[in-house]
């Protein structure tokens, strides 16, 4: 069984504005989504935070349409276009709002994908601490993110993400809050995890790096 089936995924899209196709598509080409599908557990119901338009939860359902997965991000009108696209699929439900809003669920796997660099530390521990409750007993919480090194390889994810922020094309608070990967596994920690690190080989420029965290 395939992981993930973002060919499937995308082509949900094709009715969707140019602006939106081409942000999705983009989504896709720069974030290295395969190598991070085959870091989620394959069964259980997965948490999809921060989910955007839901590429990533659609390309999981598209592989496994028995597995139920939910997706949620503060973003009206991404939350709004993921609906949309997203009616072939009944076992994928998105939600507008934040992680720590969720009530009455446990998830076998939670992702968390380019998120935490547009959050404050305090917002980044309150996240991460909504994970650590509303993942089941030895559930796996997948986290993407940047690290601060290489410099040159940094400084390029950067200025991305300032062009994406500041366009209105990503919700953040007006900065951005990048750490090394060393402080983001100590945030984990912090938040009860054990961490395995990973840094992904891709293309882009991009340093990205995946965490793996179970709970202690």
């Amino acid at each position: 069984m395939t992981t993930a089936n973002f060919t499937a995924a995308r082509a949900l899209y094709r009715d969707e504005p140019l602006g939106t196709r081409l942000f999705v598509r983009a989504r896709r080409l720069l974030a290295p989504m395969p190598l991070i599908a085959a870091r989620v557990p394959r069964a259980g119901p997965l948490l999809d935070v921060g989910c955007g338009h839901g590429l990533f939860s659609l390309a999981m359902a598209a592989a496994d349409p028995l597995r139920r997965s939910v997706g949620i991000d503060p973003s009206p009108g991404k939350i709004e276009v993921a609906r949309r696209v997203g009616v072939p699929f009944g076992n994928v439900q998105f939600r507008e709002g934040i992680v720590e809003s969720i009530e009455g669920d446990t998830f076998t796997a939670i992702t968390v994908l380019d998120v935490l660099y547009l959050l404050p530390d305090a917002q980044k521990k309150s996240l991460l601490a909504a994970c650590r409750r509303l993942l089941a007993p030895h559930g796996t919480l997948v986290v993407k993110t940047n690290d601060t090194h290489p410099a040159w390889r940094f400084q390029a994810a950067r200025l991305q993400e300032k062009l994406m922020t500041g366009a209105g094309l990503t919700l953040g608070t007006g900065e951005l809050h990048f750490r090394s990967c060393a402080e983001n596994a100590a945030l984990l920690r912090e938040a009860g995890f054990a961490v395995e690190i990973h840094h992904l080989a891709h293309w882009s420029p991009y340093p990205h790096t995946l965490f793996v965290a179970r709970a202690t």
